[in-house]
């Protein structure tokens, strides 16, 4: 995970971006796979409960504008799909509204193949909510303990979703 350590990340109202880059041995298609369904991906990331479906009101039900709901560490979150570009390998959420942690949530997801796999760059953007230093430090915390786990996570969920179909790639030493 990298960081842009020329800023202080607690400092109130900062705009922090965080980076993780990692290669995955899996084909990218089927790598991406794993973003067809929005919303049983999202339900099989650690720390979420009692999800639902946004739907009604012109809502889609699977693709960008898509929103679930969620409760994380005690609180209400609402993530909203903007994009999911199989084509470019592009996936990006956000929070429609503030939560108890963040002002301002983004992550953008991108894929590329390479030699043995599938490199993914995900970077999340975020304002800290609390005007309160020791609230904002313990929030990125709890982010950074979650956000190092999301590549596993993802390919704990395509082995139970696809059990003896799921595939890595063989790799060279």
């Amino acid at each position: 995970m990298t960081a842009n350590n020329d800023i202080d990340q607690l400092e109130y109202g900062q705009w922090i971006s965080l980076t993780n880059v990692s290669i995955l041995p899996l084909d990218i298609d089927y790598y991406w796979s794993a973003y067809d369904d929005y919303f049983d991906y999202l339900s099989a990331l650690s720390g979420r409960t009692n999800f639902q479906k946004e739907t009604g009101l012109g809502k889609p039900n699977n693709g960008p504008g898509s929103i679930v709901s969620f409760d994380f560490e005690g609180m209400k979150v609402r993530d909203r799909l903007l994009i999911n570009d199989r084509k470019n390998y592009v996936w990006k959420l956000d929070i429609p509204e503030a939560t108890e942690l963040f002002t301002l949530y983004q992550v953008t997801t991108t894929a590329k193949k390479v030699d043995n796999g599938t490199e993914v760059t995900v970077v999340v953007e975020f304002v800290l909510q609390s005007e309160e230093r020791d609230k904002r430090e313990a929030a990125l915390n709890t982010f950074k303990k979650y956000f190092g786990l999301r590549s596993s996570e993802l390919q704990n969920f395509l082995k139970r979703r696809d059990g003896d179909k799921y595939h890595e790639l063989p790799q060279t030493k």
